[in-house]
């Protein structure tokens, strides 16, 4: 409990942090209307902030943070009211099976319909705040999502999440088997598990979602492959997803691995950049793709994911102790009951390693930054680019640093619009070899 109250004040602490101070901004003139009057700036290459974009960032900010508190609320008062006892209780009754004597793994059909209803039930939990996400989109023009579309992601977003099911299985099946390496052996096969995962989600996963289909011919293809070829990736997949069915924002992006990696471009990128700006995005993802930043990103994934399995070992062992002594009716770790209470440890542990995550994030980021602009030469573009962002997208180009250095994923827009008319990186339109 004090574990669970430490991060909510921390979190309410960020959420204070994050609704008072915003980059970039000021008080719109008195007696003017704060929806429709800008922020006058002579610079080109300094972010133009509407007072809607500083109200917008604000009400996301905040549905964010206390979104992520309610969560582990919600996860530990399932535990501590006795939901999860009484969810276990039932589900043995559903599957007509008795319920196995302490420390003896759950047979899979019970994990699987207790694990399938406790992550719906905390879907539900936790829909309140998506939904006004979801308005807020709304509100301000962004979303082209229906009610239904929404629904349909979560339905398909708790289905995929059910394969976790069978992982749980052999974990319990592994602590009984080896109780003092359980978590190496788990280690060992994460690590071709997280390769599978990366080869399927851009050719299985994705396209449950959203449609993809290669750039069509055209002068911006020309372009695009003309790029590629400097650049070093002549044979890169340049496919274009169908993104504005659900939003506005732009984006772009590289996923998979092998044959199966791919440069990804929204459709409203296509429709709202200008040429230039839509090379310097392009540039930036084949830096992402030159520089083989998902391979070391799945090798960092690898070495976290053995800290993830240690960190669960010691949690075992806490929750070992914790369950034994519970008064809430859980009969060891490896009762069905008592995995609500092992992601919520996990949930914590995640998000203490998110300052260490991001910042590699935001040094590989950087790299395809200098990358796009060495191959593209479009420094204002690029800086234009993350002007846009900040303007039209409402993204804050100045964070407070305690939200950036916890959550961010890139470098700041400011810092960025900076690097790119610094003149630090030189163009060099020489062809690169193949990687």
């Amino acid at each position: 409990m004090r574990v669970l109250a430490g991060w909510i004040v921390f979190i309410a602490l960020m959420l204070s942090l994050g609704t008072f101070s915003v980059g970039a901004q000021e008080s719109a003139p008195p007696g003017k209307n704060a929806e429709t009057v800008s922020i006058a700036r002579p610079d080109a290459y300094v972010p133009n902030i509407p007072p809607r974009a500083i109200a917008y960032t604000h009400t996301q900010r905040a549905l964010g943070l206390t979104g992520m508190a309610w969560s582990l609320l919600g996860v530990w008062l399932m535990v501590r009211s006795g939901a999860s006892v009484r969810l276990r209780d039932g589900v043995y009754r559903l599957v007509r099976l008795p319920r196995p004597e302490n420390d003896t793994p759950p047979a899979f059909r019970a994990l699987l319909v207790f694990y399938g209803l406790y992550t719906l039930i905390l879907m539900l939990w936790n829909m309140p705040f998506g939904l006004a996400q979801l308005a807020t989109e709304w509100k301000y023009g962004f979303s082209h999502e229906s009610l239904g579309m929404y629904l349909g992601d979560a339905a398909k977003n708790w289905g995929i999440g059910l394969l976790v099911a069978p992982l749980l299985c052999g974990l319990a099946w592994l602590v009984m088997r080896s109780p003092k390496r359980w978590w190496l052996w788990m280690w060992g096969f994460t690590l071709p598990l997280l390769i599978g995962v990366l080869i399927l989600q851009p050719i299985v996963i994705a396209p449950l979602f959203n449609e993809y289909k290669p750039l069509g011919m055209g002068p911006l293809r020309t372009k695009i492959l003309e790029l590629a070829a400097r650049a070093g990736v002549p044979n890169a997949d340049v496919f274009v997803e169908d993104t504005s069915r659900r939003t506005a924002h732009v984006n772009a992006y590289v996923t998979g691995v092998g044959p199966a990696a791919r440069i990804v471009l929204n459709d409203t990128a296509i429709k709202t950049l200008p040429e230039d700006q839509l090379l310097a995005m392009i540039g930036h993802e084949m830096g992402h793709y030159v520089e083989k930043h998902i391979w070391y990103g799945l090798l960092s994934g690898a070495i976290g994911s053995g800290a993830f399995f240690y960190l669960a070992f010691r949690c075992w062992t806490l929750l070992d102790r914790r369950t034994r002594q519970s008064k809430t009716g859980l009969r060891g770790p490896l009762d069905l009951a008592a995995l609500p209470l092992l992601f919520l440890y996990l949930n914590i542990a995640i998000l203490l390693q998110e300052p260490i995550a991001n910042a590699e994030s935001r040094y590989m980021e950087h790299r395809a930054d200098a990358f796009g602009l060495r191959v593209t030469g479009l420094d204002t573009a690029t800086a234009r680019l993350m002007v846009g962002f900040a303007e039209r997208d409402f993204s804050d180009p100045d964070p407070p640093a305690l939200l950036h250095f916890w959550f961010g994923s890139h470098p700041t827009l400011s810092e960025r619009i900076a690097f790119a008319l610094s003149g630090e990186v030189k163009p060099d339109v020489a062809p690169r070899p193949h990687p």
